[in-house]
């Protein structure tokens, strides 16, 4: 009996090991080295290719869904398009794909808004085929007319994991943000109502103990953090993947995100009428105008993602949108970040394009 247990502790510790060593070597090429990129740097002089290049450097730094950086672009002359990249899709998280467009339409935004501070006028296309979606945006010579706090605001994003400062938000700040909900059939909802944010609180902490006990979730969450692309790096990443996968953390991360809810001056929600790829390419896009926006502000933005991945809660999420509004496409909190954090990984240029 003492024999057999031996080799189950020895067994146990080699297949750690062996994970340990898979995940560094199979970590990708990602670093930050992306955000370094300069506004003096454009190719005035160059070819329209390789302007259009230029500005894809800035739509790459847009957030994604676990940070999978789920697009790949194509240049054509004076053409960008921008795919769905499935094979960086969170099946089990995502099942329908939601995050994955809204993430799309993020890059999309950061792609216009550097294009009209670059002097584009564009035209952009929605090709809605269910089986192989894209965006087309056609360039042409414009003059800038986007607020260059937007552009500047593209490097200086970033997302406030940590509990906010206990500090309330100007009411004309929060015009500001309200206001973006423009023309597209969509809303965006910021509420400091202490009874709805008690009630997302406990949405999130059902969901955060249904999703941490589901071993496919915790698998593809160990997956994506083994990867480096989620704040921790190297051997912390694989030390991250072994504590999600083999430990019970739902109680524990249950905890954590109801005092970061708890912390948060305010909480936004991004609605639309219609629930087609459109819609959410499009909620995408205003999610990632407000984030510049709120960034310009000096506030911060944390997606709070879980209670739409998962079915009982995210039919719950519903009530919380006005009349009018049926399905929630984002949730977030915003509210003052109480220190300066790293930017994430990103993956080199080349690994982008079609």
């Amino acid at each position: 009996m003492g024999v057999s247990s031996v080799k189950v502790v020895i067994i146990s510790l080699f297949l750690i090991l062996g994970m340990l060593l898979a995940g560094l070597l199979m970590q990708p090429k990602g670093s930050t080295e992306a955000w370094n990129i300069k506004e003096s740097d454009f190719p005035a002089n160059a070819t329209s290719e390789d302007k259009a290049l230029f500005l894809v450097n800035y739509a790459i730094l847009a957030p994604s869904t676990h940070n999978s950086q789920p697009w790949k672009f194509n240049i054509s002359e004076n053409t960008i398009s921008i795919f769905p990249d499935k094979s960086r899709w969170l099946q089990v998280a995502d099942a329908d794909q939601r995050e994955l467009f809204i993430s799309l339409g993020c890059a999309l935004e950061n792609l216009l808004v550097a294009a009209d501070h670059f002097g584009y006028s564009y035209n952009v296309t929605y090709i809605s085929d269910d089986k192989d979606p894209s965006i087309v945006v056609e360039l042409a010579p414009g003059t800038a007319s986007t607020d260059p706090r937007l552009f500047n605001a593209i490097l200086s994003r970033r997302t406030g994991r940590e509990p906010y400062e206990n500090q309330t938000i100007k009411d004309s700040d929060l015009q500001i943000l309200q206001s973006l909900s423009g023309d597209w059939n969509g809303t965006v909802y910021l509420t400091s109502d202490h009874g709805l944010k008690s009630s997302f609180r406990d949405l999130i902490i059902q969901a955060d103990r249904f999703q941490y006990s589901d071993p496919n979730y915790k698998s593809e969450l160990g997956h994506w953090l083994s990867l480096g692309m989620m704040g921790p790096r190297g051997i912390q990443a694989v030390i991250a993947q072994l504590a999600v996968v083999f430990l019970d953390m739902g109680a524990d991360q249950a905890k954590k995100d109801a005092a970061l809810v708890n912390s948060t001056p305010v909480l936004g929600i991004i609605g639309t009428e219609e629930n087609d790829r459109i819609s959410q390419i499009k909620a995408g896009q205003t999610f990632e105008r407000l984030w510049l926006e709120a960034t310009a502000q000096g506030l911060s933005i944390h997606p709070m993602s879980q209670t739409l991945e998962v079915s009982d809660t995210k039919a719950e999420m519903q009530k919380f949108l006005p009349p009018g509004q049926h399905y929630v496409q984002q949730a977030f909190r915003l509210g003052y970040s109480k220190g300066e954090q790293d930017h994430t990984p990103r993956r080199p240029l080349q690994d982008v394009l079609v």
